[in-house]
């Protein structure tokens, strides 16, 4: 698991430090992946909230993207993980 901000690796070391995460952060400070996947709003100079689930082969398996005053479901992803597996052990 990833995750990817446009925040400096400086701050992204920092979060990563205080918050004690147990998966890797990456710096987007030049909005490569934000616009690939199209949730960069160039205008407001953010990015939308967004969750991908890529899989192993780099299939893009699921996403979802918002505002950010939208509330995001790890409930939701869990069970998008879980179907993938099962898919996959099909």
């Amino acid at each position: 698991m990833l995750a990817i901000s446009g925040d400096s690796p400086f701050s992204q070391a920092e979060f990563h430090r205080r918050h004690a995460l147990p998966f890797t952060l990456l710096s987007d400070v030049h909005r490569t992946a934000m616009r690939a996947y199209g949730v960069w709003d160039e205008e407001r100079n953010v990015a939308y909230r967004s969750t991908f689930v890529v899989d192993r082969d780099g299939l893009l398996r699921w996403g979802q993207a918002g505002d950010r005053h939208m509330v995001r479901s790890g409930g939701e992803i869990l069970r998008v993980l879980d179907l993938i597996r099962a898919l996959k052990g099909a």
